[in-house]
């Protein structure tokens, strides 16, 4: 077996693995649909945004997910997440198929959804530690970046296609499915052992000490803090941005919409592997201030594109910077972090994505009040000053290896 590969050899983290690729094809292709239909009930940029940043409002309690997945079975926590997802979707194909949905069912089926992601994150990305060698760590969690990735080129793809031809409630009943297949692939993980350690203090002293934790470890504070700044200013262009640029500015309807995002998530698949393949490297971080610096420069030039074609490669610039600055950030952090405090510090990981549905909603705001182009613009341009802050404030950052 290839040496980047050598966490595959570990059975828990293949049924991991393999499960990501269910979840993560159904939420990708969820967001897709969520974005057109809302598009098309209301022809509101603030609506794309508002439905947008609800799907992502359950981060704001991923602080406490991070102590759940401290203290439970993570594996039983997951179950619940997927068995959750299946039955928002099999809500929403009922509602539609029936002709009784509206704004407002987009809107709380979203904030659900929203609190299953904000669980099943932190609680997987703190299972993969579990399951594999320490030696094979980055190279698992480069690996399950793929699995995420390949799935944000499936994902969108077959929910941009079968709006067209199968329309919302064909596209709604696979996703059901694939939920389906998710909850029998983490069903063959009850043989993984997992220790649980025996906790007698309450849940907020544990967030509490997990924020006393990051408080006192520089590294990984800095790390989340230009999470927090780049899902704020960089991120939204996924989910705020591409459906108004294929509307609007591109002329492209459901299925080039789906094309974009699918791009980006292809550009974020090559990068995935391109971090796979070298293995535990040196310079990580200079790798993130490079990677955001990327990312925010190909949104920009998004911003002045009117070409199809060319806004096609940009999104892949922009899926690759944003996924390399991802996976990098992910290791970091878990490198830089005790065992016993993953859960908690991967929860807060995930709760500095609270700034993307704020990013979303003022996205929303501002495409609707200066167009998309200009806000996606400015969006960009801070992104950028994000990037080049850090490089003078945080010279510790460059030394992360």
């Amino acid at each position: 077996m290839m040496p980047q590969l050598t966490a595959l050899r570990h059975r828990g983290f293949r049924l991991l693995w393999i499960d990501t690729l269910f979840s993560s094809t159904a939420r990708w292709a969820d967001l897709v649909v969520v974005g057109w239909l809302t598009l098309e009930l209301t022809d509101s940029p603030l609506m794309v945004g508002i439905v947008a940043a609800c799907k992502m409002a359950g981060y704001i309690v991923a602080p406490f997910m991070g102590v759940a997945a401290d203290r439970l079975d993570r594996r039983r926590l997951l179950l619940m997440a997927s068995l959750v997802n299946w039955t928002m979707s099999v809500i929403m194909l009922i509602l539609f198929v029936s002709g009784s949905l509206v704004l407002w069912h987009l809107i709380g089926l979203a904030v659900v959804s929203s609190l299953t992601w904000s669980l099943d994150s932190p609680t997987r990305q703190a299972f993969v530690p579990d399951l594999v060698d320490k030696d094979d760590l980055t190279g698992a969690i480069a690996l399950n970046a793929v699995a995420t990735e390949i799935t944000v080129v499936v994902g969108p793809a077959l929910g941009g296609l079968l709006i067209p031809t199968l329309g919302i409630g064909g596209a709604y009943a696979l996703i059901a499915c694939i939920y389906l297949g998710d909850l029998v692939m983490l069903s063959m993980l009850k043989g993984v052992k997992q220790a649980i350690p025996k906790i007698q203090e309450s849940p907020i002293r544990s967030l509490l000490d997990g924020l006393h934790y990051v408080r006192g470890n520089r590294p990984v504070l800095t790390l989340l803090v230009i999470a927090f700044l780049l899902n704020l200013f960089t991120a939204p262009y996924r989910y705020s941005f591409l459906p108004l640029f294929a509307r609007y500015v591109l002329d492209a309807g459901p299925t080039g919409y789906g094309m974009l995002t699918s791009m980006a998530g292809f550009g974020a698949l090559v990068a995935g592997l391109w971090v796979v393949s070298l293995g535990n490297f040196r310079h990580k971080g200079w790798l993130v201030i490079w990677g955001g610096l990327a990312w925010s420069a190909s949104l920009l030039l998004l911003a002045a594109s009117t070409w199809y074609s060319v806004s096609l490669a940009l999104v892949f610039v922009a899926g690759l910077a944003q996924a390399i600055t991802w996976t990098v950030i992910a290791t970091l952090i878990l490198g830089n972090t005790s065992q016993l405090m993953r859960g908690r510090v991967m929860g807060l990981r995930m709760g500095v994505v609270i700034s993307l549905p704020i990013g979303n909603f003022l996205a929303g705001a501002a495409a609707e009040r200066f167009g998309a182009p200009l806000a996606l613009g400015a969006y960009a341009g801070c992104g950028m000053l994000i990037m080049l802050a850090v490089v003078l404030m945080a010279p510790g950052l460059r030394r992360l290896e």
